[in-house]
């Protein structure tokens, strides 16, 4: 744990030098050859901020990157035994950066290297490497084409999923536990503009392995970056407004098997698990003056589930896993910057470094209801065994400061109530504390 703490250390003062570097150029002359190049703050759909920073770079090359080092200091009935380090964990230590060449006009690769290390306390402790890699190809402004390891289009946060574009520490955990942000796959995504005010994405990727699916996070684990042939071909279509100013409004989709192939045996009979998936989310996102509001919602089937508790049971034949047949979850968010108003009539100082720009800083103070459940419906045969299930409702309120528009710090407080055997369920009410950057 010490060695992967000193990595991250290492990661976050090379970002500081970035920083540095990056504000000492805007002081200097425009006829300066730049090294490192300022981000603009735009987004290429599908990717957050900084992955977005080679498609409006002026020069041929692009470094971006984020991290976020988060702790949760106060936790109550925390149980090692649920199976996922994902829902208990202590702290989180995540780093990412992105390389993009833009090879003609038309044809950019972008690519991204991330790290994330999460333990609790001393006792357990994983890490996971994420890998995006893949080409953008821009016909025309109404068909774009995307290949390779990539984000999923689906639901808010995985694709605003750097730090600073949302309020609390940790993601939801209606993303996190239904819409299993961060999701990458293999695949092919179209995308484009169908006018000025609707735009779509149509991507197929290559599917989860169900083989790994947990209980408590639902499909979560059945991520993973593979480089053999799909058994099938999932598809994951999504559709946006924006026609009216400030406003966002956009649904999508992902459907498709997640059996790969795998059979269990019934009466001595092998039988193919496909592990049907019908997930469908939508957010509406609006900001108004100082005001942000943010709502999702989403919705999933999964086939299969009493075949897939054969199939997930361990080498002892035990374990297996009672995953939901039927989930929902929802959350409804609202932040403001109080920073204007308590400014107000008061001229501001200015003072601008690497870490600090009085004219971009914000003081936000926001709060989030979420509901969800990972076994709505459950197979009937499965429904006396045992399981870790999230029927929650959770509050959460909390308190961003951004010293520039770039960094953050965040801090939230967390009261959980999980209707399913509540006492027994982890962080049942939880602080949250973190700091955030993007370059």
């Amino acid at each position: 744990m010490k060695k992967s703490i000193l990595l991250f250390t290492t990661m976050f003062c090379l970002s500081l030098v970035v920083f540095a570097q990056q504000n000492k150029e805007q002081d200097e002359s425009s006829d300066t050859v730049k090294t490192i190049e300022k981000l603009k703050y735009k987004q290429q759909p599908g990717l957050a901020l900084a992955a977005s920073k080679i498609f409006f770079s002026d020069k041929r090359y692009s470094i971006s990157g984020f991290g976020e080092f988060n702790f949760i200091p106060v936790q109550n009935n925390v149980n090692p035994e649920m199976g996922d380090l994902e829902l208990y964990y202590s702290s989180l230590y995540r780093y990412a950066t992105f390389f993009g060449y833009r090879l003609t006009d038309k044809l950019i690769w972008n690519s991204e290297f991330q790290i994330e290390f999460l333990h609790y306390k001393t006792e357990e402790s994983h890490y996971e490497i994420v890998i995006e890699a893949f080409f953008d190809y821009l016909f025309k402004d109404y068909l774009k084409a995307r290949v390779g390891f990539y984000p999923l289009t689906i639901g808010y946060v995985n694709n605003n999923d750097e730090p600073v574009m949302f309020y609390s520490v940790n993601r939801s955990e209606v993303e996190r536990l239904i819409i299993p942000s961060t999701w990458i796959e293999f695949g092919t995504m179209f995308y484009g503009n169908l006018s000025p005010s609707w735009s779509y994405a149509l991507g197929f990727s290559q599917g989860l392995n169900s083989q790994k699916y947990i209980s408590g996070t639902w499909i979560r684990q059945g991520r993973e970056i593979r480089f053999d042939l799909p058994k099938s071909i999932s598809i994951n279509p999504q559709l946006n407004y924006t026609g009216v100013k400030n406003l966002t409004l956009s649904t999508s989709g992902y459907y498709g098997n997640s059996g790969q192939g795998e059979f269990i045996e019934i009466s001595g009979e092998p039988v193919e698990v496909k592990g049907k998936i019908n997930l469908t989310s939508a957010y509406a996102k609006y900001d108004w003056k100082n005001f942000r509001f943010v709502t999702v919602g989403t919705y999933g089937q999964l086939g299969d589930t009493e075949k897939l508790f054969e199939l997930t049971k361990d080498e002892n034949g035990e374990n297996g896993q009672v995953l939901g047949k039927e989930v929902y979850g929802y959350l409804m968010e609202v932040g403001v910057d109080i920073l204007p108003y308590l400014r107000k009539g008061r001229p501001i100082h200015e003072k601008q470094n690497f870490l600090f720009d009085t004219h971009e800083m914000k003081l936000s103070l926001f709060s989030r209801f979420e509901r969800l459940n990972t076994h709505n419906k459950i197979e009937q045969s499965l429904e006396g065994l045992p399981r870790v299930e999230s029927d929650m409702e959770i509050w959460t309120v909390g308190l961003n400061f951004n010293s520039r528009e770039n960094i953050v710090f965040k801090t939230n407080y967390q009261h959980r109530l999980n209707k399913f055997n509540g006492d027994q369920f982890p962080r049942k009410n939880i602080v949250e504390t973190g700091i955030g950057f993007i370059f």
